[in-house]
């Protein structure tokens, strides 16, 4: 009789997730869109692509000048709703890009390759 309590309490127990995206960003290369990338996420769901190609676009303005989604920048990381807290970016005097997450930080010479900082 216990088992059975206990399963009716996991079967009353709901996840909700707006997405089901199994990836927390994605990097825009010369030639892709918003609406390809969108398609490739959510295939097949039109009201789901409509809202996310929103969501992107408000969450991520670093990639998209105006606010328009028609005017993806390549060369930049789309950061997806659902997924982790985009990075804290800054400079340091010594010419490194400092991007600060939950689990540390990666310094980048400009220009060069990071390295990880255990915080």
């Amino acid at each position: 009789m216990l088992l059975l309590s206990t399963s009716l309490a996991w079967a009353e127990s709901t996840r909700i997730e707006v997405y089901p995206l199994s990836q927390s960003y994605w990097d825009i290369k010369s030639g892709d869109t918003l609406g390809e990338i969108v398609n490739t996420l959510i295939p097949g769901n039109f009201y789901l692509q409509e809202k996310l190609m929103r969501d992107i676009v408000s969450t991520n303005p670093h990639a998209f000048p105006g606010g328009n989604p028609d005017r993806m920048l390549a060369s930049k990381r789309l950061w997806l709703p659902n997924a982790v807290k985009p990075p804290n970016v800054s400079t340091s005097p010594s010419g490194y890009t400092i991007e600060s997450f939950q689990w540390g930080s990666i310094r980048k010479r400009d220009g060069g390759r990071g390295t990880r900082d255990e915080d």
